[in-house]
């Protein structure tokens, strides 16, 4: 049994960050039914170009496999009753609207828990419920400028950095820690306390990853970019060898003197000569023979992966991270695996309102004739 199997989950959620939490609910096992509306797609399903012409963009296959979906048209009040029949039958709503969303179609908190007292409502948004900022729309990179996380990265003396839209890291980070937090509050609810309304900013997320930094510098520490380097790390650089493949190295103080005697240098404290041997030393050997030699003289060392190099280990080395779908393409897989329960992808990213009557139907018990007054009069939108 997998670890989430009787679990029911709305999921409102689009892009990354609602969308990624409601996929790993469901790759754990949670029936996920993904909640789109006529006039309101998930913009995944067109953002990015596509070789096919109207095939299913890869981020929105990969952030929206495993679940079933329906399309309700959740401004209007019959919309609105149909989601809280089914929020009386579920276990989790997942949403990462703009705030005040959800109060201004009447699903607040309060709203969905008349109608379910142990419904868990995550709310996933760029800044919290409350606050100056709440409200504002963000991206991520104006959410790692906000929170710090650039401030700390980058080059010394050079400008901070961000890490752009192809890795988007407090999308990524909060669909993680919300899955995590779903999960506790599910296990609250078991134990008879009630739902939860769960409030995760990805403001707070990101700085709660660097918050020892922050730390630092209010007890009047000087906090700054340092690019590879680090304190008590003398040495712990990128380096290129000889096939113009990178090598890391990392080099603590307490090695200084081995690696020196290695590479006969002779005088553990001439930082620039023993950095000139080491580029020398890489540059004469391929990335391979680099890392073996290094690692011989007890140095932490390692390849810099490129693409080619993590699907030439992918399957041995490494292994959930990516998986293949129903087409055999090759798409964001698992950040874990369960030995009893493994975690697969059983089904693709469905069309819009795949299911609509099916769920209505089975999950809501309305009637057919119910169901096609709605879609009759534009409520809901069944599958083309």
């Amino acid at each position: 049994m997998r670890l989430l199997e009787g679990c029911r989950v709305l999921d409102l959620g689009i892009i990354t960050a609602g969308a990624a939490t409601a996929a790993l609910l469901a790759d754990f096992g949670a029936e996920v039914i993904k909640v789109e509306s006529p006039t309101y797609r998930d913009p995944f399903r067109v953002w990015s170009a596509q070789d096919e012409p109207g095939a299913m963009p890869p981020l929105f296959r990969a952030t929206n496999r495993n679940k079933r979906a329906i399309s309700i048209d959740l401004k209007r009040p019959e919309g609105q009753a149909i989601l809280l029949r089914l929020v009386r039958r579920a276990d989790v709503v997942v949403e990462n609207f703009r705030r005040g969303v959800m109060e201004g179609l009447g699903l607040s908190f309060a709203r969905l828990r008349e109608a379910n007292p142990d419904i868990i409502l995550a709310s996933i948004s760029s800044q919290g419920e409350a606050g100056p900022d709440a409200g504002h729309v963000s991206y991520g990179s104006t959410l790692e400028a906000l929170s710090g996380l650039a401030w700390v990265t980058g080059y010394e003396g050079g400008k901070p950095e961000v890490s752009g839209r192809d890795v988007n890291y407090p999308d990524q980070i909060v669909a993680l820690f919300a899955a995590g937090a779903i999960a506790t509050a599910l296990r609250s609810v078991r134990n008879g306390e009630g739902g939860s309304h769960l409030d995760l900013s990805q403001r707070d997320l990101a700085a709660f990853m660097i918050g020892d930094r922050f730390a630092a510098a209010s007890q009047g520490a000087a906090v700054s970019r340092q690019g590879n380097a680090q304190p008590h790390y003398p040495l712990q650089d990128c380096f290129l060898a000889a096939d113009s493949i990178w090598v890391a190295l990392s080099v603590p103080t307490s090695a200084l003197p081995l690696l020196s005697d290695g590479l006969a240098v002779g005088d553990s404290d001439r930082p620039d000569a023993l950095r000139k041997a080491v580029a020398a030393a890489t540059a004469a050997r391929s990335a391979r023979e680099a890392v073996s030699f290094f690692v011989g003289l007890g140095m932490p060392a390692a390849i810099v992966n490129d693409g080619n190099g993590m699907m030439a280990d992918w399957g041995e080395a490494w292994q959930h991270a990516l998986q293949r779908d129903e087409q055999g393409l090759i798409v964001k897989g698992f950040p874990l695996q369960v030995d009893e329960a493994p975690l697969a992808i059983e089904r693709p990213a469905p069309e819009v309102g795949a299911e609509t009557y099916a769920v209505l139907a089975e999950i809501a018990g309305y009637s057919r004739s119910e169901i096609a007054g709605f879609a009759a009069a534009g409520i809901v939108e069944t599958a083309r």
